[in-house]
């Protein structure tokens, strides 16, 4: 009797294993990639949002940096960022750069993408706010200045503490969708400060 159990147990365990197997039967092209994305020029893919548990991008914590994957850039065909330095830097003054995610025809930024824009220490450079983020499951604008599917914009605050030529760098973390797939973006940030 208990063997007889015992191999039931095992037939509904097994049954139990192949059923949640074919229960993932979305194509690999609206899923997370846990390795490298074949080789197309086109960065990684996640789900597009509003489908039955969307996925995000995590990266995780280290104190390492992080680092540059040409695959994780945005493609000219997916839209453009734009980085504009700050003009007329005087020493002791904050000045303002921009950080801009324009998509291209066919592509939006994805709103609900946990956006993050992160500026490393640099000498001779204040940074009032190294670290920038909107999106998210509510969508929240958070620190950009403007967020919504045509335009991603963030204004970085900077001030100089002495003469000379800077470059911060960074960072910068997003996602653009087309109709079938989003893909997480990961952008290396320079933005040069020349002050006087």
């Amino acid at each position: 009797m208990l063997r007889a159990m015992s191999r039931i147990g095992l037939v509904v365990a097994l049954a139990g294993a192949i059923g949640a197997l074919g229960a993932c039967s979305k194509s690999a092209t609206n899923q997370d990639t846990q390795g490298p994305p074949p080789d197309k020029g086109m960065g990684a893919k996640i789900a597009v949002p509003g489908g039955n548990g969307s996925k995000n991008d995590t990266v995780p914590a280290t104190n390492q940096p992080v680092a540059d994957e040409p695959r994780l850039h945005l493609q000219p065909n997916e839209g453009t960022l734009a980085i504009e330095p700050p003009s007329n830097t005087n020493v002791g003054s904050e000045v303002t750069a921009k950080v801009t995610v324009t998509p291209s025809e066919g592509f939006h930024v994805n709103t609900e993408y946990p956006t993050k824009l992160t500026l490393d220490a640099t000498d001779g450079v204040t940074i009032p706010k190294a670290e920038l983020k909107a999106g998210g499951r509510d969508k929240a604008k958070g620190d950009a200045d403007s967020l919504d599917e045509k335009k991603l914009e963030f204004l970085v605050k900077l001030k100089a503490d002495k003469t000379g030529s800077y470059t911060v760098n960074g960072s910068f973390k997003f996602a653009v969708c087309d109709k079938d797939q989003c893909l997480p973006k990961r952008e290396p940030i320079k933005i040069v400060v020349a002050a006087k």
